[in-house]
């Protein structure tokens, strides 16, 4: 009875509390209107930051954007590039025989002299450049066959040296046994230390 609310003084704070609602922000209720000024100031102060990323994706886009068009402005470029390059080298390349007999009559001396002498150094460096392979390769043949001979005339010499030996002689058993020995040794004595610092980890 004592309390003074009519219906249009309510009516709007509600509205405001509703479109706080949808914007998320739940509003704190107090006495006076501090509610309405702090919930107007964070609507403000969130629509300068959603203006600021609004700027910020603006600035990425047209970035990403020029770096596309640039990147297909060259890809485009490097095209005409390579189709005049191949137009050029399809009217550089070697002439038909129809041109050719166009171009030079065969009635024509000089002409004849030169191709001639073309021939004639063509077929020069060619055979001398068989001749040097041809002497690279009797090189080597040489070469093997006085390598084979060397080993042949070894394993002569091997063979007749062991021919001389006398296989019954007991002092060439002797040796034999001795020799045996200390290579048996010298095995061992490689085996120990191993085994010795394998057992020492």
């Amino acid at each position: 009875m004592g309390c003074n609310t009519s219906k249009e003084s309510v009516q709007p704070a509600a509205e405001e509390a509703k479109e706080d609602v949808k914007n998320g922000d739940i509003p704190k209720t107090t006495e006076s209107g501090t509610s309405d000024v702090s919930s107007k100031e964070s609507r403000q102060t969130e629509q300068k930051e959603e203006d600021k990323t609004t700027d910020k994706e603006e600035v990425a886009a047209t970035r990403i954007q020029a770096a596309f068009r640039g990147h297909h402005a060259r890809k485009s470029m490097k095209d005409t590039e390579t189709s005049t390059k191949q137009s050029e080298s399809k009217s550089d390349s070697e002439p038909t025989l129809e041109q050719l007999q166009e171009e030079f009559r065969s009635d024509d001396k000089e002409l004849s002299d030169a191709a001639t002498k073309i021939q004639a150094s063509f077929r020069g460096h060619m055979s001398r450049k068989e001749g040097a392979i041809g002497a690279v390769a009797k090189t080597a043949e040489d070469f093997v066959e006085n390598a084979a001979n060397k080993i042949e005339k070894t394993m002569d010499d091997a063979v007749n040296e062991l021919e001389g030996i006398d296989l019954s002689d007991p002092d060439l058993h002797k040796a034999a046994t001795k020799i045996q020995a200390s290579f048996r040794g010298h095995k061992v004595r490689q085996e120990v230390p191993i085994s010795g610092t394998e057992e020492k980890k």
